[in-house]
């Protein structure tokens, strides 16, 4: 059952590609990727559901995750603008398949047991969808712009953050026996899932950058107070 999910996450990749080269809609392709995403996020929660979490689970999902967070958005970006600066811009492109590959491979072997309590560097998935989530918005609010050295920006930060030790949080468990904090966390997470859902191409591109660059600041207060070093 958790492989079927897997295999719609790199089908919806694989559909990402198609869409945004061959036939040049680069929102359907977008809109893949985040499709891809969605999948993604219940393959491991329904193999823990179901007792099914394997090592040839997660050595497969890590395979789907190249091609949906790794290929899919460097073909999406290469074919939106990159592909205008010849071949440095094919090599700018390739970079979040580079980092994307790298992570999922040092995921594998760090992984120990089925149970992440966090992310060290910045999540496939929410590196793809950063890139998504931009030209979704950028089609609904700047049609006629593209803003290349943002897009240049974005690119590359989180192409290496991907890689980066910098630590991410997963997503919180709730329990019933979860006192006030975790219940006022339950009603903000649920609050943040609906408006993305019903404005997804408004609020994507914000909430991941969001994730991306709080992670990003909450390893520099640690790294400041000296915590960072440590945990190194």
């Amino acid at each position: 059952m958790p492989s079927f999910f897997t295999v719609g996450n790199m089908l919806s990749g694989f559909m990402s590609v198609v869409f945004s080269t061959y036939h040049h809609n680069l929102t359907l392709g977008a809109w893949m990727i985040v499709l891809a995403a969605f999948l993604d996020s219940l393959d491991g929660k329904v193999a823990r559901i179901a007792n099914a979490s394997s090592k040839f689970g997660v050595e497969y999902d890590s395979l789907a995750d190249v091609v949906s967070f790794g290929f899919a958005p460097s073909a999406l970006i290469y074919t939106y603008f990159f592909n205008q600066w010849g071949t440095v811009g094919l090599f700018i492109s390739f970079f979040p398949l580079l980092f994307a590959s790298i992570r999922l491979a040092r995921f594998n072997v760090q992984l120990e047991g089925f149970e992440k309590s966090e992310f060290i560097g910045l999540p496939s998935p929410a590196g793809a969808l950063a890139l998504a989530g931009y030209i979704l918005f950028m089609f609904k609010y700047f049609p006629d712009e593209i803003f290349p050295k943002f897009l240049l920006l974005v690119t590359l930060s989180v192409s290496v953050l991907m890689v980066s030790t910098i630590k991410y949080n997963v997503m919180p468990k709730f329990t019933y026996r979860g006192g006030f904090r975790q219940t006022v966390t339950f009603v903000v997470m649920l609050a943040l899932i609906i408006l993305v859902v019903i404005f997804p191409r408004t609020l994507i591109f914000p909430y991941i950058l969001f994730y991306v660059t709080f992670g990003f600041f909450k390893f520099l207060i640690r790294l400041g107070s000296g915590k960072g070093i440590k945990n190194r």
